[in-house]
């Protein structure tokens, strides 16, 4: 059993109705632009960790790029729940429905979006307080879990200016997932607290066996302070230590990879465009390295593509255990999406036999 041997996304998003049964340890979304691969990453990761409030907050900041912690992230939030446009009159959010098994005790969430306001204060600028309309919205989540009785509906209320409530939810119901995105790995502080768990664990060979494969002229990972600031640093050949960030992103996505691979052991990991800054000279070695990993760790994962040379160097790692890969391309027919299933055998076919473009 694997941490999701099924998914059904009800309404999320653009998405509906979308069957994903027969879920593997290696998953590839493809498909073309608009199709709804990055949503499907999105309704995962909500639907593993529904009454995290962190898990709605990051998928609306992955993709909408809110960086100033002050902007009203919910009025973003909104769109997550499909809308419906009653006659000439105003849009309405519908509910997100989202149900699966697996080794995981949810089975299923359902969750509505309501905005409010209310009056609230704020500093003008002659620095006194005064009134005003304050925006907001109100999140419920249902969610339904194997052998628990009680009630796990969960609400969130925010509002402009305010801190999110991000606590408040229990271990057990919050299995390990992790989304690398295409640009994840520019942001170092992440990368220095996922390293430090890692040295802890003891799991630093690993990932320097996988950079190894990529740079033979690796030979440590440190953290280091030269300037009052920590910088990650790599022992490079005879160039002693340099910066991670003076090599190329193909080098220091790879590392992100690595390093949010051991970091979710019996999860899930999930990558946006997964060929995004390699090389495709390096792409066999890379997916070789981290299927046999996600084996290892008891990790599953989902990717997304637009790369035929991706697809091809992913089947040609694990040509002896194409049984680890299954293919689902996305078609939109119409307001729906459809997820036609390809299991490793027949991808290998398709693209090793009869040089079909399965992305279309």
């Amino acid at each position: 059993m694997f941490a999701l041997d099924s998914l059904k996304i009800g309404a999320f998003r653009g998405l509906r109705d979308v069957d994903l049964d027969g879920l593997g340890r290696v998953n590839l979304l493809v498909g073309p632009n608009d199709s709804g691969k990055t949503s499907i990453l999105e309704a995962v990761s909500i639907f593993c960790r529904p009454r995290d409030l962190r898990s709605w907050l990051n998928a609306t900041w992955r993709r909408e790029a809110m960086l100033n912690p002050e902007d009203p992230f919910f009025l973003a939030m909104e769109w997550m729940f499909p809308h419906l446009k009653l006659g000439n009159g105003p849009v309405e959010c519908q509910e997100i429905g989202i149900s699966g098994s697996g080794k995981f005790l949810v089975r299923d969430i359902h969750a509505t979006y309501e905005a409010k306001t209310r009056i609230g204060t704020r500093v003008s600028s002659q620095r006194t307080e005064e009134p005003y309309e304050q925006p907001g919205a109100r999140i419920e989540v249902k969610a339904h879990f194997d052998g628990r009785l009680e009630s796990l509906d969960k609400v969130f209320n925010l509002w402009e200016g305010e801190p999110s409530p991000v606590g408040g939810f229990s271990a057990w119901e919050a299995p390990l997932v992790q989304t690398v995105t295409p640009v994840s790995h520019r942001v170092e502080a992440t990368q220095m607290v996922e390293l430090s768990a890692a040295a802890q664990k003891g799991l630093t060979n690993g990932i320097l066996e996988m950079l190894r494969s990529l740079d033979p002229e690796i030979r440590d990972v440190r953290i280091l302070t030269p300037r009052e600031r920590p910088v990650l640093y790599l022992d490079y050949g005879s160039s002693g230590l340099i910066p991670l960030s003076s090599l190329g992103d193909g080098v220091r996505r790879a590392f992100l990879i690595a390093l949010a691979l051991n970091s979710v052991s019996g999860g899930i990991l999930m990558i946006d465009e997964i060929e995004f800054s390699l090389h495709v000279s390096a792409l066999e070695t890379l997916f070789s390295w981290l299927v046999r990993a996600c084996e290892e760790f008891d990790v599953q994962l989902f990717a997304t593509t637009h790369s035929l040379e991706a697809i091809d160097a992913m089947l040609y790692a694990e040509r002896e255990n194409l049984s680890r890969i299954v293919a689902y391309r996305l078609e939109t027919l119409g307001k729906s999406v459809e997820a036609q299933r390809l299991d490793g055998q027949l991808l290998w076919r398709m693209r090793e036999e009869r040089g079909f473009d399965v992305r279309l």
